[in-house]
């Protein structure tokens, strides 16, 4: 039987009813990260696992971990009694609260603009959408002494830490201050009216649980018969309550892929490793960025590529259009996605979301979230603005609520998505050659450079830097002929295709996703492309007499030398394929 045999086999082996069982099984518990619940889960995992003949190992890290208890929120008069009350739900991270009194200030979306037209010292802020960390920060940031978010018709649980996994001496500073809540789409209305008729005063109280917590990660796995390499399969098995969707039927989705391939595993080039993660709902994404820090050099060594999986099967989830990867994999995804549903599939560049704690190592990262809901030009609601209206998909109205359930599954979507992913990982485990292609990325590069040279005019050179890009464009189209063509039977010509390839995703990813560099972690909010010249353009809003100018000018110089360098790295390893 050929490898497109087995792998049809595969696809066709994937069972609908134990994708349900072990999701019901899993969705069983609530799972706050190291709880005795969330224990539970990852023990039943485990067992799964040993069944299948995975060697398992649990590992125990602590973690600073925290979910919201309880809150109130009342409109007051100036007797100090309660007018209006709303319901709310609190926000992990931020700060706990009794009585807290203050002026309530409508700031829509939060934008500078919005903060620059009145001042929010001493008073609390109310913004449109889902509780997140830049608004908060921004708050924090403008004086504010509270937040109210307006959600959909729904209260989702949020966490509002910029700091990227556990706290260190240098970040532990930006752990809000200030306490934040959650209301219904309604009630931020009548709030929002309230306030335009005239001062609004209003009562909020909010309890949050943050501690050291012991949290678990599980990894699971199966060894290669060619090369020690790995494809790490990571998801969350902490949850927002039971989380069935979110993260159970990824959960689920895991082990089937380790049951079908595990009596494969002679036939495995290379190994498959499950990680199974706590921290991330309630630590952000502190359990993979424990591992990342360390197995540093295992993972940089070892570690080909990260496929991640969060909220597969969702009940009206049919929009499977674009989803998120480093876009080496990206004519990858796109060719299993669309013999799999027939849709377009796009790849988008790869969020600063999920479990993606190993950019600075390098490695090239594949999905996430796969796929969503469709999002309509009638969905008007702050929550599913922030998801659908740039790439077409949303996460379902129950995401991160108390009512995603078992009912919110579809089996046939689950029973697809799972489909998806166990194509993915044979491909990457069975296949000698790594199915990367570096001409989206070097594209990418280029297009990034020269808008920042056009921004600059004349205040910043960027010559150098385009012209190595060019050749990287070049470069990796040769790369890519050369792929398409190797005898896939000679060793030594894969090895040395997979070198460069490994080599490439190395120097590039870190230039391209980060700017804390290898060894630390970026702020949990989105980065711009090639972070380290993002802010060329601001040369031209300065004075070229003044500090500013010349301090920026002085910083951007050198993160040109850090990156004409690693483009220079990377075309040497062109001469070594």
């Amino acid at each position: 039987m050929n490898t497109t045999d087995i792998e049809q086999t595969l696809v066709n082996q994937v069972s609908t009813a134990r994708l349900m069982e072990t999701n019901a099984a899993i969705a069983q518990w609530p799972r706050h990260s190291g709880t005795d619940e969330e224990r539970a889960a990852f023990e039943y995992v485990r067992e799964q696992l040993n069944a299948y003949g995975l060697e398992t190992t649990l590992l125990e890290h602590p973690a600073l971990v925290s979910y919201p208890l309880t809150s109130q929120l009342a409109i007051v008069n100036d007797d100090g009694r309660a007018m209006v009350e709303y319901e709310t739900l609190g926000t992990a991270y931020s700060a706990s609260v009794d009585a807290l009194e203050g002026e309530v200030v409508d700031l829509g979306f939060g934008a500078p603009d919005d903060y620059a037209r009145q001042d929010v010292r001493g008073k609390i802020v109310l913004l449109n959408g889902l509780a997140t960390p830049t608004a908060v920060h921004a708050a924090e940031e403008a004086g504010a002494i509270g937040q109210i978010f307006i959600n959909d018709a729904h209260l989702h649980y949020m966490i509002v830490s910029t700091i990227w996994g556990t706290p260190t001496p240098e970040s532990a500073h930006r752990i809000p201050a200030t306490p934040s809540v959650s209301v219904k789409e309604q009630d931020g209305h009548d709030l929002r009216a309230r306030i335009a008729a005239g001062p609004v005063r209003v009562r909020l109280h909010s309890h949050v649980f943050m501690d050291w917590q012991q949290t678990p990660i599980l990894i699971g796995e199966l060894s290669g018969r060619h090369s020690d390499e790995f494809v790490m399969f990571s998801g969350h098995l902490d949850a927002w309550e039971v989380g069935a969707m979110d993260n159970g039927s990824a959960n689920a989705t895991m082990l089937e892929v380790a049951r079908l391939l595990a009596p494969h595993r002679d036939q495995l080039y290379r190994g498959l490793r499950l990680a199974f993660w706590s921290g991330h709902s309630h630590g952000r994404y502190s359990g993979s960025t424990w591992y990342a820090d360390n197995h540093w050099e295992e993972l940089y060594d070892r570690c080909v590529a990260h496929v991640n999986v969060d909220s597969t099967g969702a009940r009206g989830a049919t929009f499977y259009g674009s989803f998120p990867a480093n876009l080496e994999l990206g004519p990858f995804g796109e060719a299993i996605v669309r013999a799999h549903t027939g849709q377009p599939a796009r790849a988008r560049r790869m969020s600063r979301a999920g479990d993606m704690s190993f950019n600075g190592i390098g490695i090239p990262a594949l999905f996430m979230s796969l796929s969503q809901v469709p999002f309509s030009d009638k969905d008007t609601d702050y929550v599913s603005l922030a998801f659908g209206k740039l790439i077409g998909g949303k996460m379902p109205w129950w995401w991160h609520t108390s009512e995603d359930t078992m009912d919110k599954v579809d089996p046939t979507v689950l029973t697809l998505d799972t489909q998806i992913y166990v194509s993915t990982l044979w491909r990457l485990c069975h296949d000698p050659l790594l199915p990367m292609d570096f001409r989206p990325v070097a594209a990418d590069i280029q297009a990034t450079l020269a808008a920042l040279a056009e921004a600059a005019g004349d205040h910043f050179d960027l010559a150098a830097t385009r012209e190595r890009a060019a050749h990287l464009v070049t470069r990796a189209a040769e790369l890519a002929q050369r792929c398409a063509a190797v005898d896939a039977s000679d060793p030594a010509a894969v090895a040395d295709l997979n070198r460069t390839l490994i080599g490439l995703s190395r120097a590039l990813i870190p230039i391209t996703y980060t700017a804390a560099g290898p060894f630390d972690h970026d702020p949990a909010w989105g980065l711009p492309h090639v972070p380290a010249l993002a802010d060329v353009p601001k040369l031209t809003t300065l004075d070229p007499e003044s500090d500013e100018y010349h301090f920026l000018q002085t910083r951007l110089i050198r993160n040109r030398n850090q990156v004409n360098l690693t483009l220079r790295r990377a075309l040497e390893l062109f001469a070594k394929t």
